[in-house]
């Protein structure tokens, strides 16, 4: 598939089953996510996964009240480590 056509193609799914994400299908998903490509490879981030049902409604607060993100079985997050970055990068944002 062209990447053209899979950007067109594309959908959002905004509802869930009310079932588990089964262990190797999460880690597979996770492991796929960590051997992606970075820009030169410097992997600056993590993921983090949250199943806790109290936790996925505290990240749907957090992300302006969206209820798919409490709905939904697992959540991933992306974190960036912003001071490890941004002072590697000549003119650019010096944290911590």
């Amino acid at each position: 598939m062209e990447l053209k056509e899979a950007v067109r193609n594309r959908t959002s799914i905004r509802e869930y089953e009310n079932k588990p994400v089964p262990e190797n299908k999460l880690h597979n998903v996770l492991e796929a996510a960590r051997l992606a490509p970075s820009g030169a490879n410097r992997n600056i981030g993590n993921l983090l996964s949250f199943q806790d049902p109290q936790k996925r409604q505290a990240l749907s607060k957090a992300s302006g009240g969206q209820p798919h993100v409490a709905q939904a079985p697992v959540v991933i997050a992306g974190r960036i480590h912003y001071a490890r970055r941004f002072n590697e990068v000549r003119g650019a944002w010096l944290c911590g």
